[in-house]
Parts: C-alpha cells; structure tokens; sequence
C-alpha cells in the first residue's frame, strides 16, 4: 500500500469520525434551532467539514490512480 493510498484512506475515517460527530451533535440539539444554540452550529460545521474531507479523500484516490497509469 503507497503512502498516497495511505493517507486517502486516513482522510476518509476522518471525514467518517467528522459526519459522526456532527450528526450527534445535531440530533441532541436540533430542538433549539437558533443561531446562537453554539453546539448546533459546531454540529453544522462537523457536517460540512466531513463532506469536505470526502472529497479530498476523493481527489487523493484519483491523483493515486492517475499516477499509476503514466
């Protein structure tokens, strides 16, 4: 396994650690939808933060593959 695949995969149980814990956070404090509710935003910024980190995983495993066909 290549360092590159290596770190694709770290980032995609980071992104999976991130989705988790922003959707806990979430569903524990959706009732008190507000913005000054601070754990509902930080729960917000867990979710876009993993989907983020998907993508980046993404981009490591296609520039992975890429380099192995040249």
């Amino acid at each position: 396994m290549t360092n590159d695949r290596k770190a694709a995969d770290t980032l995609k149980w980071m992104a999976w650690t991130a989705t988790i814990i922003g959707t806990l956070l979430f569903v524990f404090n959706v009732s008190d939808f507000r913005s000054e509710n601070f754990p509902l935003m930080v729960s917000i910024g867990f979710l876009i933060a993993g989907m983020n980190i998907f993508l980046l995983s993404t981009v490591f495993r296609l520039m992975n593959l890429r380099k192995q066909e040249v």
